[in-house]
């Protein structure tokens, strides 16, 4: 029998039953059922029961809640195949929609990730985000999301990827400064950031229809307190647009990034939303205790970078360009 080429990594969190309806999903669709690493953040004794009634599963016990990012970092090291698909929890897997993005990363060496098609039962069945393009301002623009599937999706390049369902080859880790997340991310923006270093590494990031995952989407997050959740995305975009971007970069998309979080802030201070606006005024102390880590990210960025800003930026502009059309 030949040797799987890619391993299944989820990272979960209190959500045993989204957990076994996933794992159910990929043994009925995909014969053998590939390997899966399975982090549980929770650590929970029922968790370790339902990924031991899957014998195609290795279970791995976090020593704390490592969110998304640290989850995935910390169950990488035990897929040792070329390729590593991440898949959230809260999704249901129809078909083999895995073989399709092995075989398109095949066919094209520079593709260091790629996304297949995910849609939301919640919402009618409409297409989750089919990659995301970078905006002048460092706003993501999600392709196709809330959409009807047109039945004709055809691959494109985009900035990044959505993690939920996310194919990455193993030497695309590598050669983006050898690590995956930035643990301290927690659950956001931690895959665009990798997908940023992907590109200016040299790779490449795809959308690539398959057969569609069904993805529940939310039923992790909406557990959480939504102006935590705002600051932590605010504050890990800053950190990766200062990371990953050079004195050019930071000056293109960094500063009108930056001015449009002190213009929400404003909003929300004018609004007499106080819980909010203090969430958000705590960002800049939230990337001072990170400085170290950026200081390091930059060294390794400089080391590894093959695509220089104003060429990553123009490439950018001419995919959404071309996903506008």
């Amino acid at each position: 029998m030949a040797q799987p080429r890619y391993t299944i990594l989820i990272a979960t969190w209190n959500g045993d039953d989204l957990l076994r309806d996933c794992l159910d999903s990929i043994a009925g669709a995909v014969r053998p059922a590939p390997p899966c690493v399975v982090v549980d953040n929770a650590g929970a004794q029922s968790t370790r029961e339902i990924c031991a009634g899957h014998p195609f599963v290795k279970y791995l016990a976090a020593p704390s809640n490592l969110g998304f990012a640290g989850g995935n970092n910390f169950g990488l090291p035990l897929c040792g195949t070329e390729f590593v698909c991440l898949l959230n929890n809260d999704t249901i897997v129809n078909g083999d929609p895995f073989a399709t993005l092995v075989g398109f990363m095949d066919a094209h060496p520079r593709a260091g990730v790629a996304q297949g098609t995910l849609t939301l039962p919640r919402l009618g069945g409409v297409l989750d985000e089919c990659g995301s393009d970078l905006s002048w301002n460092g706003r993501q623009r999600y392709r196709l999301f809330g959409k009807p599937d047109p039945g004709n999706l055809a691959p494109a390049r985009v900035f990044s990827a959505k993690g939920a369902f996310m194919m990455i080859r193993r030497s695309a880790i590598d050669r983006a400064g050898g690590f995956l997340f930035h643990g301290h991310f927690g659950n956001y923006y931690e895959e665009t950031d990798f997908c940023h270093r992907v590109w200016i590494s040299g790779g490449e990031v795809w959308f690539v229809p398959t057969q569609p995952v069904q993805h529940l989407c939310g039923m992790t997050s909406g557990r959480l307190d939504n102006d935590i959740v705002i600051r932590q995305y605010l504050a890990n975009i800053l950190f990766s647009f200062s990371a990953n971007f050079s004195s050019y970069g930071r000056l293109r998309i960094l500063l009108p990034f930056a001015i449009g979080c002190i213009a929400y802030a404003a909003l929300q201070l004018l609004a007499l939303r106080w819980k909010r606006f203090a969430a958000l005024l705590a960002i800049p102390a939230i990337n001072r205790r990170r400085r170290a880590s950026l200081l390091e990210t930059r060294r390794i960025v400089r080391a590894s970078r093959v695509l220089p800003d104003a060429k990553f930026l123009t490439l950018m502009r001419r995919l959404g360009d071309g996903a506008a059309h």
